[in-house]
């Protein structure tokens, strides 16, 4: 997965899974790394995709069920709006 500044991810952090947002994108050689901010106010650097080989990556699975389940929800919330706003 590729991701871009803004964008919300889940990144699994010794084993908890956090929601953050990118803050930063740099390509290496082993791909993109990306700088993390989480919803505890924390920093992540060096943050890279499924990655088995650090004690904190993203979950491409967890990240594509959050996000989807995300705009459901918020295509939910504005449907009800506009019912509301249309009695």
């Amino acid at each position: 997965m590729n991701y871009s500044k803004g964008d919300t991810v889940v990144v699994n952090v010794y084993g908890k899974n956090k929601v953050g947002t990118i803050v930063e994108k740099s390509k290496t050689s082993k791909g993109f790394r990306y700088f993390v901010n989480t919803e505890d106010g924390r920093e992540h650097e060096n943050v890279f995709v499924d990655s088995n080989e650090v004690t904190t990556y993203i979950d491409s699975r967890l990240t594509k069920s959050f996000v989807k389940h995300q705009t459901v929800t918020t295509k939910l919330m504005d449907d009800a709006i506009d019912i509301v706003n249309n009695s």
